[in-house]
């Protein structure tokens, strides 16, 4: 992707995003974050990471938990952008869509994750949430995160086995 043009910002950051992502580097996630950004979780729409210091840490942890990141080419659209990417969590392959949003001064201020498919997605469930609820609110409360989340990636892997047979 050429960095000209009205698009310039938004292209050099998701570039330079994609190069952060398929490294596994969270630091140079980090320069390219405006102070305030946020990110929208994929797994509910009821967690929102806000600030710097909390998305790289969330980084951190995303880059932790994924294997084999890789990603496509991106579409923009003035100060919007999305690629997709890939990986695997514990095996399973994932297919996301990141959609970035930058400000006037072309750092990253709104991150917003899709994913499928529904094993991956309940994987990354059962493997995220944890790891960010020990980082955030101590070992106890991870551990808690992890019961409760085990059950759901347990039925909806289950449910994507057997619903396309029975369908």
């Amino acid at each position: 992707m050429a960095a000209t043009g009205p698009n310039a910002p938004l292209c050099t950051a998701i570039t330079a995003l994609r190069a952060a992502a398929e490294n596994g580097d969270p630091e140079a996630v980090a320069d390219l974050l405006a102070p305030d950004v946020v990110f929208h979780s994929p797994l509910t729409s009821r967690i929102r990471f806000e600030g710097k210091d909390e998305v790289v840490a969330l980084h951190r942890d995303i880059f932790a938990v994924l294997d084999d990141l890789g990603t496509g080419e991106a579409l923009t659209l003035g100060d919007t952008g999305s690629f997709p990417f890939t990986g695997r969590v514990r095996g399973q392959k994932l297919e996301a869509m990141n959609v970035v949003r930058v400000n006037e001064d072309g750092l990253i201020a709104e991150f917003t994750v899709f994913a499928r498919p529904l094993p991956a997605v309940a994987t990354l469930f059962a493997t995220l949430p944890p790891r960010v609820t020990a980082r955030r609110r101590g070992r106890a409360r991870g551990t808690l995160v992890a019961v409760l989340a085990r059950p759901l990636a347990l039925a909806f892997r289950t449910a994507d086995f057997f619903v396309p047979r029975l369908i």
